[in-house]
């Protein structure tokens, strides 16, 4: 039985290691929203998004790669993650200081679904086959850069007050789909994804909360 327990365990870290390869780290961005209406993030295609963009693809290949861009470097503005959350429910008012660092490492992730795949290189991915080539050459790999920033912050919290420290920040998507065709056979398919990170900027809003003595001066 601990064999068993044993093998299944890493069956599973193996399918989490397998799965975490193909997606880029701005799925983990709490909120992306596109600036214009209808832009969509590969993961939030439909079936029947699919098979729209296949339907441009039908024509077949002895070999290599067929593609189709569904959004061409679209704008739009995410809130990647809350570095802090402060509440002070008290009478007086909480002077707080803070000293963090901001490393932004990645300016270009990429993403795929179906089987087309990413290949590693150290830290740096690519797609598989070659089909960089097929979408833009600016597109060739994710781009690791690592920039440094030493930040002090000095904050009042009013009393019955909330302050909220996020990472928001502005980008580019582009997207679409892929066939891989061998001796004329579909043998891969699927969609890519290029985020560009643009920005990435601080955010810091204190706002009010509602407590015992706002309910007294309702009633």
């Amino acid at each position: 039985m601990k064999k068993l327990w044993i093998i299944a365990c890493i069956v599973v870290m193996v399918f989490i290691v397998s799965e975490s390869v193909k997606a880029g780290e701005y799925l983990t961005y709490q909120h992306v929203q596109f600036d214009r209406a209808g832009g969509k993030l590969l993961r939030d295609f439909s079936r029947s998004d699919y098979r729209h963009y296949y339907e441009r693809l039908a024509s077949r290949r002895f070999w290599g790669w067929r593609t189709t861009t569904a959004h061409y470097e679209e704008p739009v503005s995410f809130q990647k993650e809350t570095l802090y959350v402060i509440v002070n429910e008290g009478r007086s008012p909480i002077i707080k200081a803070y000293n963090f660092t901001l490393t932004e490492q990645v300016k270009r992730q990429l993403s795929v679904s179906g089987n087309i795949g990413l290949r590693a290189s150290g830290e740096v991915r690519r797609f598989n086959l070659n089909l960089d080539s097929h979408i833009s050459p600016s597109y060739t790999h994710e781009t690791t850069t690592t920039e440094v920033e030493d930040v002090e912050i000095r904050m009042q919290i009013d009393p019955m007050s909330e302050l909220r420290v996020e990472v928001y920040g502005t980008g580019r998507v582009t997207n679409g789909v892929a066939k891989y065709y061998r001796f004329f056979r579909n043998v891969r398919s699927g969609g890519w994804e290029v985020f560009t990170v643009s920005t990435e900027y601080l955010s810091v809003v204190q706002r009010r909360i509602e407590g015992e003595e706002d309910e007294k001066d309702d009633a």
